[in-house]
């Protein structure tokens, strides 16, 4: 079954769409967190994942969000102690996918 040069560029170009959101979010992300510490340097933001596949930029989205809610403190929201025994587990899994991407996509 082929695919025309037609339906890979749309593919194409949807990609570039999705990562470009994604970079965007994260970089909200970074002035997120700009705003909520100190006069700290933010760890987030797009700069070093320009060229990371969509897949990697959903973690990493998904990875910044589960951690602004860890960073609360346990009395601000009824139920933050449980979040913070599940989200490990879950960082913990998210980040062995990223492994697992990197290794594939990116040679190691």
């Amino acid at each position: 079954m082929g695919v025309s040069d037609e339906e890979l560029k749309d593919a194409a170009r949807r990609q570039r769409l999705v990562c470009e959101k994604l970079l965007e979010i994260m970089d909200l992300q970074g002035d997120i967190d700009v705003l909520m510490r100190d006069k700290h340097p933010s760890p987030f933001g797009s700069a070093k994942w320009k060229d990371a596949r969509p897949e990697e930029l959903q973690r990493l989205v998904l990875m910044t969000a589960v951690q602004f809610v860890l960073f609360e403190p346990n009395d601000w929201v009824p139920g933050n102690d449980e979040f913070e025994e599940v989200a490990d587990e879950f960082l913990q899994f998210v980040s062995g996918q990223l492994k697992w991407l990197k290794a594939k996509y990116h040679g190691g």
